[in-house]
């Protein structure tokens, strides 16, 4: 699953999303929501949690397409990650050379 795959711990559950790219300009997501209040006096605070995380996800739905064409413009030019800001991607990074070899 690693590394399409997150997990989100929030208070009363959790999602788990499959990121699988499609193309080199398309990416499908795949949300699971889990709940431990599964009562129908709860299920308006599990869609409350639910469209949460889909409004962050449209937020970044929207910002995708302009950073790419950015990176396509020519606009972006690479430095090094932020040790503060960019430690998951150095995480990533760092586990994926290792497993090249490099």
């Amino acid at each position: 699953m690693w590394p399409n795959w997150t997990l989100s711990l929030f208070d009363g559950g959790m999602n788990v999303s499959r990121i699988n790219p499609t193309s080199p300009h398309h990416t499908d997501q795949h949300y699971h929501f889990f709940f431990a209040d599964i009562a129908a006096e709860a299920s308006e605070s599990r869609a409350k949690s639910v469209q949460g995380t889909l409004a962050v996800v449209r937020e970044d739905y929207t910002i995708c397409p302009d950073t790419h064409r950015n990176y396509a413009a020519g606009a972006y030019s690479s430095g090094p990650l932020s040790g503060r800001h960019e430690r998951g991607v150095q995480y990533f990074q760092e586990r994926f050379a290792a497993a090249l070899g490099l």
